[in-house]
């Protein structure tokens, strides 16, 4: 096939819900007058179906990209598209893809009957996205009230139309439950006894995430939150006051710090994620609720294979431990010299690339086209952010010459006391554990330091 003979026609929906057959069938008009039947082997249909552009990135939309691709191989002659907004919602997206156009010459063709045609001018068509930019915002913001007020399913309630219109009854097998959940935590007086309600067993109601959906969603009082308050949902019939909603997100903000306080603690529990010793495998972490430490089982259903959190985490302690009070100063300075390289080498390289990137940008600014001066904002921005980050890494690294110099000291390190404080000891066990094995009988934790030694009996 010769080069630059393709037509594409690209087409792209936002759900499953809606249909391609309205864009297909613009193109198909379109290919028929110019007396082509539409099924040539010169013509190409690409979709990207059930892909939202303001819910997925470019690089996200895979017949988006096998466009792209083909244009930039020089395959493309035309393309052909319903709206602009089919392409990108997003605006810095919407340029990306018209540089593309203008840079290889592509004739873009849109369908739709209120779509201006393609301009093959960079400045005019940016405009042009700008819009449906404003309009994917717009759409997302419209989706988000229509959830608010209109949800597919929501616990508690029956979703019906009379005449004509959707209302939402009252379901009354779980109406007392909601009630109740509602006045319990309008009367918690503590830290504890909020965490006691979070984890009080309810029947079909156990999961302390989705108590807390249910009691910060106003759509249980038959109102919405809007940027002026609270707003009246006619078409809901209310299972607890607004009052009463009102009065339990004010202890919700009380305690909820607390709360996340200790999902955080628990969370950080997780130091190392262990292995099965069997099939060498990751560890699944599981957990009854989401204030429980839980444990670890074999993601390959090796259930004989299984330990607790905290069980892991004493056993992975005590063997720092003990292994610390032996190592030698050569050994520990090895491992530490070793550590900060690998770390330094990781600075320096992400350095030169930070410095590529800001004279990049810098060039990019000094050689814009008149009508492209509206971007300069958004590059000075960019080289803002990269002297930061210069800035930032540079201090890094002047830290680490000073930690070797330290580590350097034999004396000092001979000096070094075994009381490490609880941090100290969490920094040594993410530097000397590489792997933690579980087996059915025993648990085998693998340090760095065994690296070292092999090398120094090699050396």
């Amino acid at each position: 096939m010769e080069e630059k003979q393709l037509i594409v026609v690209y087409s792209r929906v936002s759900s499953a819900a809606q249909s391609l057959e309205l864009q297909k069938e613009a193109a198909k008009r379109l290919l028929e007058s110019q007396n082509l039947v539409g099924n040539e082997d010169f013509i190409v249909y690409l979709s990207d179906a059930d892909v939202s552009a303001t819910k997925y990135k470019m690089k996200e939309r895979p017949k988006l990209m096998e466009l792209i691709r083909l244009i930039q191989e020089g395959k493309v002659r035309t393309v052909i598209g319903y709206k602009r907004d089919r392409f990108a919602r997003n605006f810095y997206e919407f340029v990306d893809i018209t540089k593309i156009f203008i840079k290889h010459s592509v004739e873009v063709i849109y369908t739709g009957s209120n779509e201006p045609p393609f301009k093959n001018k960079l400045a005019l068509e940016a405009f042009y996205g700008m819009f449906g930019q404003i309009e994917g915002e717009n759409i997302r913001t419209r989706t988000d009230d229509a959830r608010k007020q209109y949800p597919s399913r929501i616990f508690g309630y029956i979703r019906k139309k009379e005449n004509g219109k959707v209302i939402f009854q009252i379901d009354d097998l779980k109406k007392e439950l909601i009630i109740s959940l509602f006045n319990d935590f309008c009367k918690i007086d503590s830290e504890d006894h909020f965490i006691d309600m979070l984890l009080t067993h309810r029947a079909g109601l156990n999961d302390p995430k989705r108590i807390q959906q249910i009691l910060t969603n106003p759509f249980y009082s038959a109102h919405y939150e809007t940027k002026n308050g609270y707003q009246l949902l006619p078409h809901v019939e209310p299972i607890v006051s607004l009052e009463n909603f009102l009065a339990v997100q004010s202890q919700i903000n009380k305690f909820s710090a607390y709360y996340e306080g200790i999902l955080q603690d628990i969370d950080n529990l997780v130091k190392i994620i262990p292995l099965c010793g069997k099939c060498h495998r990751f560890m699944k972490h599981r957990k009854a609720n989401l204030l429980d430490k839980g444990y670890f089982v074999c993601s390959d259903n090796h259930k004989r294979v299984a330990i607790s959190v905290e069980e892991t985490n004493d056993l992975i302690t005590q063997t720092v431990q003990d292994h610390i009070q032996s190592i030698s100063i050569k050994q520990a300075e090895n491992v530490i010299l070793n550590k900060i390289r690998s770390v330094n080498k990781k600075l320096e390289l992400a350095q030169k690339e930070t410095v590529s990137n800001y004279l990049d940008t810098a060039l990019l600014i000094s050689t814009l086209d008149q009508k492209d001066k509206v971007f300069i904002p958004k590059y000075l921005d960019e080289i803002k952010a990269l002297k930061e980050h210069h800035s930032s890494m540079r201090d890094d690294i002047l830290a680490l010459k000073e930690l070797s110099e330290d580590i350097k000291n034999v004396k000092q390190l001979a000096e070094l006391n075994f009381n490490f404080s609880h941090q100290e000891l969490q920094q040594l066990i993410k530097l000397l554990v590489d792997e933690v094995l579980v087996y059915k009988d025993y648990v085998q934790i693998m340090l760095y330091l065994s690296v070292f030694e092999k090398d120094a009996d090699a050396s």
